[in-house]
C-alpha cells in the first residue's frame, strides 16, 4: 500500500501517477514510506512545478522526474527511467554528463551548462540535442550530499533554428553573381552547404546524362538518381524523408538545366520544419542559378567583352542604387516615437543588395516599422525589394491586423502575383500600440518575423534584451501557413533596434556569438542620441570594408508629455 505523503505529492502530475506504479521497494530507495524527510521534500519540490526537473538520489543515482522532464526522455526511455539508475538511462551521454554529477556529489557546488551538445538515443536513433541546465546538490537529513537536482530546459529547437538561419545567410553571401560553367557556380555553394551540420550530402547534377557536376558527402545511390531523373523530366521539386531534389530552370523557356540534391542529417528528425528549411535552401540556390543563367543569356556579349561588361555592370548597379534610394527615404514622424534609419551599401565591388526598411502609421493609428532583406546582390534583388516593400506597406497600412496576419497576407500576395522565388526575402513587421486602460505610459510592441534576425531592445536603464523567438519561414515560402505574433512592453526611454544581416554576419563566429556581441555594444547607449547609437553599432561590429549591405532602424519611445497632441499645438493659435 502506497504511503499517504507520496500519493499527495504526485496527485497533480501525470508522471506522478505513473510513479505510483513503480515497485520502489525493489529499487535502492526502498518503499516511499521509509524515505527520509529530506528525500520526501525533494520529491514534493520535483512534482510541484511544471518546469522540467529531474533528481537522483543515493549511490546508484536513482531517477525521479516530473511531467516537464518527461519529453526530454523521448519515446523510448519513459516510463522505464522512473526508479532506474541515471548511469543506465543516460548511458550514451554519460561520458559528457557523468563528470558533472561527480563534481556536485564530491564538492557540493552546483554546475551550469548553456546549450550543451548531447548526442542522445532517446527515440530509437542517435539524436543531436542541446540543453541548458544546472545540477545542484541534494542533502540528506544529516546534511550530507547524497543526490543531485537537475533543473533543465531543452534548447535544441532554438540552437538549430539559429544555425539554419546562419546557413541561409552564408549561402546568400556565397552565391556567385557570374560563372563560366555549372561547376564554378556550384563550388562556393557546395563549400558552404557541405560544412553545415544540417546537410549530410549536397550534389549538383547537369541535366545532360544526368551527370554529377559536383558533390560532397556520401554517395547518393540509385534512390537519389531516380529522384533526380524524375525532377529533371517533370520540372517539379521532389521531397522525400531525408532528401530534397530541386530542378533548376533557365528562365528562358529552354526547360530544366540542372538539379540540386540536399540530404538531411540522420541525427535530426525529418519533420515539417526540417523539410521546409531544406526546401528554402534548395529554392534559394536554384533561384540564384536561374537568375545568373538568365542574365548571361540576355546578353552573351557581356561575357566576352570585359570593358562592355564592366560598363553594363556599373549601369545595373546605378539603376539598382537609384531604386534603393527611391524607397530608402527618411521615415515620417510617428506619434510618441523617435525614429532614425541608416543604410550603408556594401563595398563598391559588390552589386547593390536588397536591404530595405519602412515606417508608417496605419489607418487605425498604430505606429509600424518594418525591415527586410531580399536575397541577391543585383538589379533583380533591388526590383524585388521595391515590390516586397510596397506589398508590406499597402497591406500593413490598410489593415487593423496584427503583424503576423500582415505577413500571411503578404505571403498570399507574393504567391498570387507570381513573384515567387524572385522575391525570396526575410522581413520583420512591428506595431507599437498604446496600452489601453493603463496610466503608466507603457506601450505594447507586437511583432512577427519571417526568417529575420531578432530585434534588440535597449531598456531605459541601459540593459539590452535580445528578443529571440522561433522564426517563421521566409516570405512566400509556404503561402497559407500560419505565422506567430510576439509581444513585449515598451516604456518611455526604451529603444528598439531592427537591422539586417550585414551588421552581424561573419564566417568566423556563430550567429549567437555575434548577436551577443551586438547586444554588448549597445548596452549603456540608453542616454545617447539615436544617431550616436547607430554610429556605436557600426563601429563596434564592422571592419573598414563592409562585406554586405547594412540597414538599421532605431525606434525610441518618448514620454507622452513630451509630445503635445495636434489639438494642443493648434489651440493657442485660434485665439479667443
Amino acid at each position: 500500500m502506497r504511503s499517504g505523503w507520496f500519493e499527495e505529492a504526485t496527485a497533480r502530475s501525470a508522471v506522478g501517477h505513473e510513479a505510483r506504479t513503480v515497485a520502489w521497494e525493489a529499487t535502492p530507495l526502498g518503499p516511499p514510506d521509509a524515505w527520509p524527510e529530506s528525500l520526501r521534500h525533494a520529491v514534493r519540490l520535483c512534482f510541484s512545478t511544471r518546469f522540467p526537473v529531474m533528481m537522483v538520489w543515493g549511490p546508484d543515482l536513482t531517477l525521479i522526474y516530473n511531467d516537464g522532464y518527461r519529453d526530454m526522455l523521448g519515446t523510448d526511455k519513459h516510463p522505464a527511467a522512473l526508479g532506474a539508475s541515471a548511469r543506465v538511462v543516460w548511458a550514451e551521454i554519460w561520458d559528457d554528463i557523468g563528470p558533472l554529477f561527480d563534481t556536485v556529489l564530491a564538492t557540493g557546488e552546483p554546475t551550469f551548462s548553456n546549450d550543451m551538445y548531447l548526442l542522445m538515443n532517446r527515440s530509437g536513433y542517435a539524436e543531436e540535442t542541446y540543453f541548458t541546465f544546472s545540477y545542484s546538490p541534494l542533502t540528506d537529513d544529516d546534511g550530507q550530499v547524497v543526490g543531485v537536482l537537475d533543473i533543465a530546459t531543452e534548447t535544441t529547437r532554438d540552437v538549430v533554428n539559429q544555425r539554419r538561419l546562419a546557413v541561409l545567410g552564408e549561402v546568400h553571401g556565397a552565391l556567385p553573381a557570374t560563372f563560366t560553367d555549372l561547376r564554378t557556380f556550384a563550388e562556393p555553394v557546395v563549400g558552404v552547404l557541405s560544412a553545415s551540420a544540417d546537410v549530410s550530402r549536397v550534389a549538383v547534377y547537369a541535366a545532360s546524362g544526368p551527370e554529377i557536376v559536383l558533390e560532397a558527402g556520401e554517395t547518393g545511390g540509385h534512390a537519389e538518381l531516380g529522384l533526380v531523373v524524375r525532377a529533371l523530366r517533370s520540372g517539379r521539386r521532389q521531397v522525400v524523408p531525408g532528401m530534397v531534389v530541386k530542378p533548376v530552370r533557365s528562365g528562358q523557356g529552354s526547360g530544366v538545366i540542372a538539379a540540386l540534391v540536399l540530404c538531411g542529417t540522420p541525427v535530426r528528425p525529418w519533420d515539417a520544419d526540417y523539410a521546409r528549411f531544406m526546401v528554402v535552401l534548395a529554392k534559394t540556390v536554384a533561384s540564384a542559378l536561374r537568375d545568373v543563367v538568365r542574365r548571361r543569356a540576355h546578353d552573351d556579349a557581356l561575357r566576352f567583352r570585359a570593358v562592355h561588361s564592366e560598363r553594363e555592370r556599373a549601369r545595373a548597379a546605378e539603376v539598382a542604387l537609384a531604386l534603393q534610394q527611391a524607397v530608402l527615404t527618411d521615415p515620417p514622424q510617428l506619434d510618441g516615437l523617435e525614429v532614425v534609419v541608416h543604410y550603408q551599401p556594401a563595398a563598391v565591388e559588390r552589386d547593390i543588395g536588397g536591404d530595405w526598411y519602412d515606417a508608417f502609421t496605419t489607418r487605425d493609428g498604430a505606429a509600424t516599422v518594418v525591415i527586410g532583406d531580399v536575397i541577391g546582390h543585383d538589379l533583380d534583388a533591388a526590383v524585388a525589394m521595391g515590390q516586397v516593400r510596397a506589398l508590406v506597406r499597402a497591406i500593413g497600412y490598410d489593415s487593423q491586423a496584427t503583424p503576423a496576419r500582415v505577413l500571411e497576407r503578404v505571403d498570399a500576395a507574393i504567391d498570387g502575383l507570381g513573384l515567387g522565388s524572385s522575391a525570396t526575402a526575410t522581413a520583420l513587421v512591428a506595431r507599437v500600440e498604446e496600452a489601453t486602460g493603463r496610466q503608466d505610459q507603457v506601450r505594447t510592441m507586437r511583432w512577427s518575423s519571417a526568417g529575420h534576425l531578432p530585434p534588440i531592445l535597449v531598456r531605459a536603464d541601459g540593459r539590452c534584451e535580445i528578443l529571440r523567438v522561433r522564426n517563421d519561414l521566409l516570405l512566400g515560402m509556404d503561402p497559407g501557413a500560419p505565422r506567430r505574433d510576439h509581444a513585449v512592453e515598451v516604456w518611455p526611454g526604451d529603444t528598439l533596434m531592427l537591422y539586417t544581416d550585414g551588421l552581424i554576419e561573419t564566417r568566423d563566429d556563430r550567429l549567437r556569438t555575434r548577436l551577443e556581441k551586438l547586444a554588448g555594444v549597445l548596452e549603456g547607449t540608453h542616454t545617447a542620441d539615436l544617431q550616436t547609437v547607430v554610429e556605436t553599432a557600426l563601429r563596434g561590429m564592422l571592419s573598414d570594408t563592409v562585406a554586405d549591405d547594412v540597414a538599421i532602424v532605431l525606434v525610441r519611445a518618448l514620454p507622452r508629455a513630451a509630445l503635445p497632441s495636434v489639438r494642443e499645438a493648434v489651440e493657442p493659435l485660434r485665439g479667443p
